[in-house]
């Protein structure tokens, strides 16, 4: 998901910086934006759904809390996960998760910087949702660390993303390009292995294939997810 959204941090950066002299940058003006999309997953028969939140800023955050339209929900607040403070998020636990749908409508997204300088800014969550995904065949070669995946068709989904990571939704060593098919193989001489990176002998890791559907196809960045769908399988290196 993180690489879904590296694009927007640089256009924000550089439309920024863009806008000043060298000399000014000191100067350059906090800012921000929020993104609320549903993370739908099945559960038995059942289909489960839980909402997600990030921010994005060109500085330092040190807290963003969101106000759902729902009134009777309790204002969520998000934090850090990562190296780049510039990004906070709010995954569901098990427990967040529901048969009932997330809540549509306007997320009020209250930006604060280490500077203790905040800002306001919303995102809609449209009413449409992904089918939850389903691998609907794995296998693991250990000899080359070969990987073969298949899964279901999602109505409304927009693309797929196959990650390799150090635990669910945790770190990504591997993350493919955007596939259009429902299949998909790699292995460890592939391209997208993130640099300078040590897999262990013995080690659990996790592979999730994710599915994305956009608020608007044409604008499919990564500030841009309704909702999203992920199914997690278990390896050993």
């Amino acid at each position: 998901m993180k690489k879904l959204k590296i694009s927007l941090l640089l256009l924000i950066s550089i439309s920024l910086l863009s806008a000043c002299d060298t000399n000014d940058i000191q100067d350059v003006q906090f800012n921000g934006i929020g993104d609320v999309f549903v993370r739908c997953i099945k559960v038995g028969d059942e289909t489960q759904y839980a909402p997600v939140f990030y921010s994005y800023s060109n500085e330092n955050l040190s807290l963003t809390s969101v106000k759902s339209p729902a009134t009777e929900v309790p204002d969520y607040n998000l934090s850090d996960y990562s190296t780049d403070k510039r990004v906070f998020r709010l995954l569901p636990k098990v427990a967040d998760y529901s048969t009932d749908d997330v809540t549509n409508g306007i997320y009020q997204f209250k930006l604060t910087s280490t500077k203790q300088e905040t800002i306001q800014t919303q995102d809609k969550l449209l009413d449409s949702r992904i089918d939850p995904m389903l691998i609907t065949d794995f296998t693991y070669t250990k000899e080359g660390h070969i990987f073969e995946i298949k899964w279901n068709e999602l109505n409304h989904a927009d693309t797929y993303v196959v990650k390799l990571m150090t635990e669910k939704d945790g770190l990504s060593y591997y993350i493919s390009d955007r596939i259009s098919a429902t299949e998909y193989k790699f292995n460890q001489n592939s391209k997208n292995w993130a640099y300078n990176i040590q897999l262990t002998a013995g080690k659990t890791y996790w592979l999730g294939v994710f599915g994305y559907e956009f608020e608007d196809s044409s604008v499919a960045d990564g500030s841009n997810i309704n909702c999203e769908t992920v199914e997690y399988k278990e390896i050993v290196w």
